[in-house]
Formats: C-alpha cells, sequence, structure tokens
C-alpha cells in the first residue's frame, strides 16, 4: 500500500471511532447489526478529517478522492486486535462479501473488492490492500474469508483503551425517526 495512504489513514481520529464504535451496545442483536457497521461507518468519515466520502456501495463503504480509491470498512468491534501484553494477534479473519449462502464462486472477483479494506476492532484499527485480501481469500458458504498474519495487516490506531463512552440511544432514535416518517393513516382516511 502506498506510504501516502498510509500515512493518511493514520491521522484518522482512530479514539473517537472506537470509542463510539464500542458504544453501540443497543445494536448488538441480529436485526439490528447492519445499523452498527453503518453507524461505525459514518464515525469513520467524520473522523477522516474530510478524507472519506461515503458512499455506501456494493463492495465499497468509501470514496477517497485524494488518492482515486476506494474503501471498505469491517466493522468487528465484538473482539480485539491485540493481546493480553497489548501486543499484535497472530492472526486475524475478516468476512467478506457476504452473499448469505449463496456464494458459488471459488474465487473471488478482484471487482468485488475495495482499494484498501479497513478493519475496526473493540481496541484498535487496521488495514489491508487489495492484492493482499485478494490473495488471502478462501471462499465460503456465505462469501469469502480472508485470513491474515499479523505481518500482512497495516497497524493505523495503536493499542486503543477506550477512555470515554457515548450515550447514543440509536435503537430507539431509529424507531422514532420511522415511526415519524409514516403517514398519519387517521388523517389521511378523514
Amino acid at each position: 500500500m502506498n506510504q501516502n495512504i498510509v500515512d493518511d489513514l493514520k491521522t484518522f481520529d482512530w479514539q473517537t471511532i472506537i470509542e463510539y464504535g464500542n458504544s453501540l451496545d443497543d445494536l448488538n442483536d441480529s436485526q439490528w447489526r447492519f445499523i452498527k457497521g453503518l453507524a461505525v461507518e459514518l464515525a469513520t468519515e467524520q473522523c477522516s478529517d474530510g478524507n472519506l466520502i461515503y458512499v455506501g456501495a456494493r463492495h465499497k463503504d468509501f470514496d477517497w478522492p485524494k488518492h482515486n480509491i476506494t474503501a471498505e470498512l469491517k466493522s468487528q468491534l465484538s473482539t480485539g486486535m491485540y493481546g493480553k501484553k497489548g501486543q499484535l494477534k497472530k492472526n486475524y479473519s475478516i468476512k467478506l462479501n457476504n452473499s448469505h449462502g449463496t456464494n458459488k464462486q471459488d474465487t473471488i472477483d478482484p471487482a468485488d473488492v475495495a482499494d484498501v479494506i479497513i478493519v475496526v476492532r473493540d481496541d484498535g484499527a487496521f488495514a489491508i490492500d487489495k492484492a493482499t485480501a485478494i490473495s488471502n481469500a478462501k471462499a465460503g458458504g456465505d462469501g469469502f474469508e480472508v485470513k491474515v498474519t499479523k505481518n500482512e495487516i497495516i497497524e493505523l490506531s495503536g493499542l486503543v483503551v477506550p477512555d470515554q463512552t457515548f450515550d447514543t440511544n440509536l435503537k430507539e432514535k431509529i424507531s422514532n425517526a420511522i415511526r415519524d416518517s409514516l403517514p398519519n393513516t387517521i388523517d389521511s382516511v378523514r
């Protein structure tokens, strides 16, 4: 990966992104988990100092005009990046392109992989480039799994110890926003 891209990725406010992500416990059940991922993506956009533009497209979450590349974010806030002694773990697994059990391909199509994969975990963030993702992708029943070692990742944040939590209450806010957007059927009948 180009050193300028790495340097820019390291300037993101990873402390805030990870603290915010760790504050989204109300979105941990399966029905809401995709919203948790979206929340972390939007937090990353905001904390990227204007570098990333959220697009939410298939196989890419962001455009990065400065570098003319795409980026995909994988939120893995249920697991750590570091071991008990604060050292990087030896191995990491990243799920790409979930097909919900309909994957029929043996190899991943390079068009289905963003230029940079950013992984946010509950104590740190790292990245891998497209070539690393493609060379380490193994077909599974619901897409592809990328298994990499600590030597294949680019550490972005260093060990993050969250010291702040945010009162997001997103589940209630989203439910209320949906209710507010519904037409008032009583008024529309009259």
